[in-house]
């Protein structure tokens, strides 16, 4: 999977993207510059991915459609000898070092683990809902006939698909993922890494005049295309403004270098279109108008011809139309949820974002909290001024050299920045900030490269753009090390169970993971977040996150809508499910039950550990005549509470979790009352390893297990004898591997480390019926139970 991933997928990207490029230069009947052929060709994969999802009818054609265009693109230019031209060579070095730069920055915090994954888990639940958009768009379009809410994969597509939101590079990865014969999920972050790599491209074109030495434009296009503002969000979803940035670039970048930009320029506005909808607007308008108004307004006045042909014009004007009606009518769709919110709308932000964000540097492991919380921002001010400084000498070259590329590039970065600004909540205007950050780095460097010249200003000039590139690498390097990065090994298994029970759902996760939702699609699986509040017994309050529920919670009618539970493990707290499951299946991190043909029905339900059992007997006083009792002992598993005194500096007690910050160790002293094999669990997410012992050797160790709060991990096994026992939770010093931060995240913290868990090993309780007199006794003994029943007789 991790080599289908990150070999095979990116280099079908490529394939499709020169193959669609030479296409589109081809009909432009243009010599577009050869560095532009790839991002020119994914603007291309990108509208025709769009408009073939539109409909169901031609949804599933999508993939071979985009296959068919880059043959034929292929295909004319090795007739037309136009593949020659294009042999490697040293010319390419460059080009392809740009692209290598801004790939591997997105690349690396998943490509680092060693297994295929993406970013951003927890820390906003928008990547699993594009997962679940793009899936649903080459399946069935935006189409919502037949659509029902009747797993969290469909209330998704049923919420994106009624408010119009865009689909363009979601249409244009699901589409590419299912050529490669790869799941989206695992094709999510190359293709994030592809669109940076895309946006490198355009703005190493865009920068040919500014900065001459080939090299140093490499560096700073690869640097520039990750500033941090946008390297942060695209690292947590940002796929919409990734990919609006790439385009607003590649926009400028045929401005400036390509001989007949008309038809190429079109295809860029509409694959804009495609990305962001009509938000796109505010960009495109000033980069048309700047880049065309001057000579369309000439040969109004007949002073001068049209230089590009009447038919080019037309047809790149069709183009953009044929994309716009849909883009429009989506757009009216969306234009309410984007007002809902009001002026203070901050979306998933802690804080607003200032505006000068858009310089570059951003000193923070998380862009959603203000840089007050780690002590940076005057640090950050002062290095934004001056990448600023340096972006005014570079438009003030760019003018004074008639540098038409660049000028658009940066008339559009704050025009579009201050319209959406004025227009906007603070959530969309981080969106404007991040499409334009990467113009705003690219004309500092430009900037810098303006102080070259003889003696002192060779060294100024290197000086300056060293300092660029140091001040948005140094906050990238933060986000990376605090990135948190999504748990391979259990969604693998929630993939194999979602094959596995393909139609045999409707499934119930009693727990929160908006992945979930997406792997188990086909067996119908619904997720915590998506239980109404009437399914429970006593509804969670308002406002209130809820991660996981005992089954005991929900009510026997709502579980009674469901054919599969799947369960987490660990929690020796939470409830078998009622008589009528059985156990069909467990893996390392969860219990799938289903539900039992021609078991008893349940006609009441008495949850443990010490039911009521005066309420028992009259549940069995209203049942019909010859009802049972059916009960499930307690599981026996125990909870280990870390020690309320004693907490490593700078950690912070939650409840029973600690928050941790830095190293620390912490020890939690047991008391076995009897001999046996256990599971041993741990409560928590843990980003940077945590290592755990047993009577000082060693028992297990845990990185990359990322959680929702109340979830638990397996540590290891140990058979434990009767009387007292040393566990010890040690959390050592960060690393250069990503993800080992975690310093900064919900309440200022994202490492929790929670209480250990003793879980006897073997199967969970089984299931005990008896005649009614016999389970009131049981009841009544005071042996704690799970539950007890009161179930029809056979």
């Amino acid at each position: 999977m991790f080599l289908q991933s990150w070999i095979l997928y990116p280099a079908l990207l490529a394939a499709l993207c020169l193959g669609c490029g030479l296409l589109a230069d081809r009909l432009a009947a243009t010599a577009l510059p050869r560095a532009l052929l790839l991002p020119v060709g994914f603007a291309a994969v990108l509208v025709l991915a769009t408009l073939l999802t539109v409909l169901d009818a031609t949804a599933e054609l999508a993939a071979p459609a985009l296959a068919v265009a880059a043959l034929a693109g292929l295909g004319l230019a090795l007739a037309g000898g136009r593949l020659a031209a294009l042999r490697p060579s040293a010319a390419w070095a460059a080009p392809a070092a740009a692209m290598a730069i801004a790939f591997a920055a997105l690349a690396a915090p998943v490509v680092l683990t060693g297994e295929p994954g993406l970013t951003g888990f927890q820390r906003i639940v928008d990547i699993a809902s594009q997962i679940d958009f793009a899936s649903y768009l080459v399946d069935h379009g935006r189409s919502l006939a037949g659509l029902t809410r009747d797993s969290s994969y469909h209330v998704v597509a049923d919420q994106l698909l009624a408010g119009g939101y865009p689909s363009g590079a979601q249409a244009t990865l699901g589409a590419t993922a299912q050529l490669a014969g790869l799941d989206a999920i695992w094709a999510w972050q190359p293709f994030m890494a592809w669109m940076a790599a895309m946006l490198a491209l355009a703005l190493y074109v865009l920068l040919g005049r500014a900065i001459a030495h080939r090299g140093a434009r490499a560096l700073a296009a690869g640097v520039a295309a990750q500033a941090t503002i946008l390297y942060s969000y695209a690292l947590t979803s940002g796929v919409k403004e990734l990919a609006a940035a790439a385009i607003v670039a590649l926009t400028a970048a045929l401005i400036a270098a390509a001989p007949r930009p008309a038809l190429p320029v079109g295809l860029a506005l509409a694959a804009g279109l495609c990305a962001v909808n009509v938000g796109i607007a505010p960009w495109a308008l000033v980069l048309v108008a700047v880049a065309f108004g001057p000579a369309l307004v000439a040969a109004a006045r007949g002073r001068e011809r049209l230089r590009v042909g009447g038919r080019t014009w037309l047809a790149a004007g069709a183009g953009v139309v044929l994309v716009a009606v849909p883009a429009i009518a989506a757009a009216i769709k969306l234009e309410p949820f984007l007002r809902a919110g009001g002026p203070a709308d901050l979306g998933n932000l802690a804080a607003p974002v200032p505006a000068w964000s858009t310089f570059g540097p951003w000193l923070t492991p998380d862009h959603r909290y203000p840089l007050a919380l780690n002590g940076t921002e005057t640090t950050t001010a002062i290095l934004a001024a001056c990448v600023a400084l340096l972006a005014a000498a570079g438009i003030a070259r760019a003018l004074a050299r008639r540098d038409r590329g660049l000028y658009a590039a940066a008339a559009a970065a704050v025009l579009g920045v201050a319209f959406v600004v004025l227009q906007a909540t603070a959530w969309v205007e981080l969106k404007a900030f991040a499409i334009s950050a990467p113009i705003a780095v690219a004309l500092a460097f430009a900037g810098a490269a303006a102080l070259h010249g003889g003696g002192l200003r060779r060294w100024a000039a290197l000086a300056a753009g060293a300092g660029v590139a140091a001040s948005v690498l140094a906050g990238n390097l933060l986000v990376y090390r605090d990135e948190p990065l999504a748990p391979y090994g259990r969604f693998s298994e929630l993939s194999r169970l979602g094959e596995r029970y393909a139609g045999q759902g409707p499934a119930l996760q009693p727990s929160y993971d908006e992945y979930a939702g997406y792997l188990m699609r086909d067996a119908g699986l619904t997720v915590l977040s998506d239980v109404p509040p009437e399914a429970y017994a006593s509804p969670p309050a308002k406002n209130v996150p809820v991660f996981a529920t005992d089954l005991d919670a929900l009510l026997p009618d709502y579980l009674a809508r469901f054919r599969l539970l799947v369960v987490r493990r660990g929690d020796p707290a939470q409830s078998r499910p009622p008589s009528d499951w059985r156990l069909a299946e467990r893996t390392a991190h969860y219990d799938v039950y289903r539900r039992a043909a021609g078991a008893p029905a349940v006609l009441a339900h008495r949850a443990g550990p010490r039911p009521d059992c005066d309420a028992l007997g009259a549940d069995l006083r209203r049942a019909p005549a010859g009802a049972r009792i059916a009960y499930a002992a307690s599981g026996g598993g125990r909870l280990l509470q870390l020690p309320g005194d004693v907490l490593p500096p700078a950690w912070i007690a939650s409840d029973e979790d600690r928050l941790a910050r830095g190293p620390g160790r912490i020890p939690v002293t047991a008391s076995v009352p009897a001999a046996g094999d256990y599971d041993v669990w741990i409560r928590g997410s843990f980003g940077r390893r945590v290592a755990v012992s047993l009577d000082g050797r060693p028992l297990g160790s845990l990185r990359w297990r990322e959680n929702y709060p109340l979830a638990f991990e397996p540590l290891g096994h140990a058979r434990l004898a009767a009387g007292r026992h040393t566990f010890e939770i040690v959390r050592g010093g960060g690393s250069v591997l990503p993800g080992t931060g975690n310093e900064l995240g919900a309440e200022g913290i994202l490492t929790r480390i929670g209480p250990l868990a003793l879980v006897p090993r073997g199967a969970p309780a089984g299931v005990r019926t008896v005649s009614a007199r016999a389970g009131l006794a049981r009841c009544r003994s005071g042996a704690p139970l799970d539950w007890i029943e009161v179930v029809r007789a056979r």
